[in-house]
């Protein structure tokens, strides 16, 4: 009786250390990063429904996205996006592409550890389109 009384208290004991400890934790989603060199230019590569090559312009709250793409049945599509906000280098928006309504989601990466230039990545796509990732560096 006296050992599962003793294990009961331990384990309540590791318990409320884990969950101290938890609570202490701090989140790093919310810090902005030290070396911000994201803004600027970007040149992007676009893969999946629609392929190509475009360019980008970050600055401290709005994404720009321009590209000249090919869909999977070698239609021309015009992928201009004048204004996606961005927040703590993220975002995620609705955009009107081509006549129709595109999801694009991602981040813009400083440059820092194995980056050389800072790189934005993304997805793009919707159920009656199909969908595609995007990706480039810093110019």
């Amino acid at each position: 009786m006296i050992c599962s009384n003793g294990i009961t208290a331990m384990k309540r004991t590791a318990f409320l250390f884990i969950l101290g400890s938890l609570l202490l934790v701090r989140s790093s989603g919310a810090v902005p990063p030290a070396n911000n060199d994201t803004n600027g230019a970007y040149r992007l590569v676009f893969k999946g429904v629609y392929s190509g090559t475009g360019k980008a312009t970050v600055t401290p709250k709005t994404l720009m996205i321009r590209a000249s793409l090919v869909d999977e049945k070698g239609n021309d599509i015009d992928f201009t996006v004048q204004k996606i906000t961005v927040a703590n280098n993220r975002f995620s928006e609705d955009v009107s592409v081509a006549g129709r309504t595109i999801n694009i989601a991602g981040r813009v990466d400083p440059s820092g550890g194995a980056l050389k230039k800072a790189r934005i990545t993304f997805t793009y796509g919707a159920r009656e389109v199909g969908f595609g990732r995007a990706t480039g560096e810093h110019n």
